[in-house]
């Protein structure tokens, strides 16, 4: 049975703003979008802690949060390549990595392999650097505001820590199954 706490409530609100985004940047509304986009970045936050301060987590709150990270990241990153706003391999990147982590999540259950599936502090940072990226594009095009320079750096910081991430995690599991 699912339990429904503040905090999954939270998550799944989060999960919810993925489309809306979605929809707001095909629109081409991008100051909602960005608006969209900081409320959902803040919700990972205030769920987060709120699980672990109140110990309200839950089976369901361990999917949910990371099924709802994903769904953001991606919507957005997507998104703004489909209106041409952002390079494909960019995007590619980012989705290869999650893609080989789910993979060798499959695997393991295929193989009845116990992996750990805490994440990596870099997945962490993985996380926050693609969410600091999306929110900078979404500023940009939103308000017109000048970060091209910036946004061309963090963007590569933001595609080598994906990419270092990836390798970490397929490193970690092949060590756990073998």
């Amino acid at each position: 049975m699912i339990k429904i706490n503040i905090v999954n409530t939270i998550s799944f609100s989060r999960l919810l703003s993925a489309p809306v985004i979605l929809w707001m940047v095909l629109e081409n509304n991008l100051q909602i979008a960005f608006w969209v986009f900081i409320y959902a970045v803040f919700t990972d936050l205030i769920d987060g802690f709120l699980a672990r301060k109140l110990n309200l987590v839950s089976e369901f709150g361990k999917i949910i949060d990371p099924l709802s990270d994903k769904l953001l990241i991606f919507s957005v990153f997507i998104t703004l390549n489909f209106v041409n706003l952002l390079a494909t391999p960019i995007v590619m990147i980012i989705l290869l990595r999650d893609l080989f982590i789910l993979i060798g999540t499959v695997l393991s259950l295929l193989f009845k392999k116990k992996i750990n599936l805490t994440p990596l502090k870099i997945g962490k940072l993985t996380f926050f650097s693609q969410s600091l990226y999306a929110g900078m594009l979404l500023f940009n095009y939103a308000y017109l505001y000048d970060l091209e320079k910036i946004i061309k750096y963090f963007g590569l910081f933001t595609v080598c820590i994906t990419l270092i991430s990836g390798i970490l995690y397929i490193i970690r599991w092949y060590q756990e199954i073998t």
